[in-house]
């Protein structure tokens, strides 16, 4: 058995301008998948005795807006 965790967000500009420029989104999914990589499994974020044996991170930018609660196949 396998727990999955999704995080899926919409970009906006500081003033709640939704962000439509590929570019920034794109960047924005880099800067998530860095920050998870390094960060959060880097670090390590259990507690106890547990520990991850195996992982797998996919970062997109999608066309539609978040809001399916179904997980990517």
């Amino acid at each position: 058995m396998k727990v999955r965790a999704i995080l899926e967000f919409d970009l906006e500009e500081e003033n709640g301008t939704p962000v439509i420029l590929v570019e920034r989104l794109q960047q924005a999914a880099g800067d998530t998948d860095h920050a998870i990589r390094h960060r959060l499994m880097g670090a390590g974020f259990l507690g106890g005795e547990l520990l991850i044996g195996s992982w797998t991170l996919r970062t997109e930018v999608v066309a539609a807006a978040p809001s399916d609660p179904d997980p990517p196949p």
